[in-house]
């Protein structure tokens, strides 16, 4: 197989795991528009779950408890971080959106940009998997709502399955990594700090990590 030939492949999504993909994309995608309802609930999870996630945070932040506040803290550097490795990803790795490649149920408007990795489930993963570390019944409402935004992506046309799911393991792996950091003593110390600041100026609660 020349290189030619692989670089087709490549385009086109025709190797065995990409037509697998694809496969999954039209039985998911296939579903639109059978009903108005669960039409309009997948277009609203699609559309709106990070303004959800923010939400999230910010309750969590204003239980004023010591565990919820450090969930929200290292959940939103997490999210922050995968998305901006999410962006090196998709630069590295091009891919055409579904619609821009197939004929599709698509049932939002979206910018032709790369199709991977997802952006709303990388943010999803990524908080959910970092509030769980603090929160277990909050991360586990998250990671299912999560679950649901990842379906919903794929089920109004703007990603396929590999999509969502590269921006799952992005976004899990990425909070994994951010919180082993955060026990190195350097940067534990300046989370304390930073957190004995906010305290001061009543912004948080008065704790430290070790509580």
């Amino acid at each position: 197989m020349n290189q030619d030939t692989l670089s087709e492949i490549a385009r086109t999504g025709q190797s065995s795991t990409g037509s697998i993909d694809y496969t999954l994309f039209r039985v998911i995608n296939n579903l639109a528009g059978q009903s108005h309802t669960h039409d309009v609930v997948m277009i609203e999870l699609a559309k709106f779950s990070p303004l959800v996630y923010v939400g999230a945070l910010v309750l969590l932040w204003l239980t004023w408890k010591p565990k919820n506040q450090r969930a929200a803290l290292f959940a939103g550097i997490s999210a922050l971080v995968a998305l901006g490795l999410g962006q090196i990803v998709g630069y590295a790795f091009p891919r055409d959106r579904p619609y821009l490649s197939h004929h599709v149920s698509l049932l939002i408007t979206h910018s032709p940009d790369t199709s991977f990795p997802s952006d709303h489930t990388t943010l999803a993963f990524a908080v959910a998997i970092a509030v769980w570390q603090f929160n277990r019944r909050a991360g586990v409402t998250l990671l299912i709502f999560g679950v649901l935004v990842a379906v919903a992506r794929v089920f109004v046309g703007a990603h396929y399955p590999g999509d969502v799911i590269g921006g799952a393991v992005l976004g899990a792996i990425t909070s994994l990594i951010v919180l082993r950091l955060f026990e190195i003593p350097v940067m534990r110390r300046g989370a304390e700090r930073s957190f004995e600041l906010l305290g001061r100026m009543r912004l948080a609660s008065a704790h430290n990590l070790e509580s």
